[in-house]
């Protein structure tokens, strides 16, 4: 076996250079713990040596091979883990147990983002290592790292990622509904959100009612005091468009004036008697057909979409020609088709609402 080695050595290719790295993990793996300091020392500069002179597949081969072990050498872990390919740094990441604390600190605070992804799985995740996670995390980042059970967090953690929440609410609703993180805590941590953050805060938590009910805090509950009154008004506009005093037209028009997607939301909600989840991921996600399909259920007017358009272009951050394509797809809804797909919506939605009739509900709003 050594003769093959030293003709592997030999062989400059690509390949024979693989293989050779190959064999040498096979030699270093065998021998598990038992390796003198000189021995590990002398396999760790020949693997480091030959890890920068192969492909990614036989990268990833050795990682994945040497990630569960605990006499890796530490260099080897540490080459492999800042690697620049997914392949290699994952599994060394998530499961390598001979990367420090400081290791991870390291990568966490100057590496990609998948590099940071790959450290949120793994098991124990210390304080000072999330605190990295939580300022430098994208959306993906933010939510794996509040979602591992095993992570621990600080006090500054958890006020970075209730601010960092504000653009991203499914970590504000993994963040409350972990089990180390009682009422109390979150409050603290929505406490030290400056004006702008709380009022943003409580902006996303009237659209959404899963977040009012999971997080808990008291900017929460002054949101959900807010949302309360606004569906008693809405629910004595509704009063008002069924009597005649005002047409659903004008209402949607002046709310679109007014940029208050949150009333829009609450209003459409109430004309239909849909899901308010059905009717704020349309709005949230700027799903024209959704909006459309509800809209012309309601006999809303090609006059008074439009303006909707335009309302929800802004707030999303689009470009006002996004409106007139949607205007344009609403102009071709069919209304007897509208007030099916709603009926076949109703139909799967749990509870009573799918008794209430469309066709009585439209009238009762012309």
């Amino acid at each position: 076996m050594f003769d093959d080695l030293i003709a592997l050595g030999q062989d400059r290719s690509q390949q024979s250079r693989a293989d050779l790295l190959k064999s040498l993990a096979r030699l270093f793996i065998h021998g598990g713990e038992g390796h003198s300091d000189r021995e590990a020392q002398l396999f760790a500069e020949i693997l480091l040596r030959l890890v920068d002179q192969v492909s990614v597949d036989a990268r990833a081969q050795l990682s994945h091979k040497l990630a569960p072990l605990a006499f890796t050498p530490h260099a080897v872990a540490l080459r492999l883990a800042t690697d620049q390919d997914r392949k290699v740094f994952a599994v060394m990441l998530e499961k390598s147990v001979v990367l420090t604390e400081a290791d991870l600190r390291t990568i966490a605070a100057s590496y990609s983002q998948g590099h940071l992804l790959a450290i949120t799985r793994r098991q124990g995740l210390t304080e000072r290592v999330t605190d990295v996670l939580a300022i430098r995390g994208n959306a993906a980042v933010l939510i794996g790292v509040t979602g591992n059970v095993t992570a621990r967090f600080s006090e500054l953690g958890v006020e970075w990622l209730a601010m960092r929440g504000i653009d991203y609410p499914k970590v504000l609703i993994a963040l409350s509904q972990r089990a180390d993180m009682p009422r109390e805590r979150l409050s603290r941590a929505v406490k030290a959100l400056d004006d702008e953050a709380r009022a943003k805060l409580g902006h996303i938590i009237a659209l959404s009612p899963r977040l009012a009910l999971s997080l808990k805090s008291e900017a929460s509950e002054r949101a959900q005091q807010k949302k309360e009154r606004l569906e008693r008004e809405i629910a004595a506009l509704i009063r008002h468009v069924k009597d005649g005093h005002v047409t659903l037209d004008d209402c949607i028009a002046r709310f679109a004036r007014e940029g208050r997607i949150e009333v829009m939301a609450e209003l459409l909600t109430q004309a239909t008697e849909l899901e308010e989840a059905h009717i704020a991921r349309a709005l949230a996600h700027g799903n024209d057909l959704a909006l459309a399909v509800v809209c012309r259920s309601l006999s809303v007017s090609n006059n008074a979409y439009l303006m909707l358009a335009h309302m929800l272009a802004s707030h999303l951050g689009l470009p006002q020609k996004e409106a007139h394509g949607w205007a344009r797809n609403y102009a071709e809804v069919d209304r007897a088709s509208a007030i099916r797909a709603l009926r076949f919506h109703r139909m799967r939605m749990p509870g009573a609402k799918s008794m209430v009739r469309p066709d009585r509900l439209r009238h009762s709003l012309r």
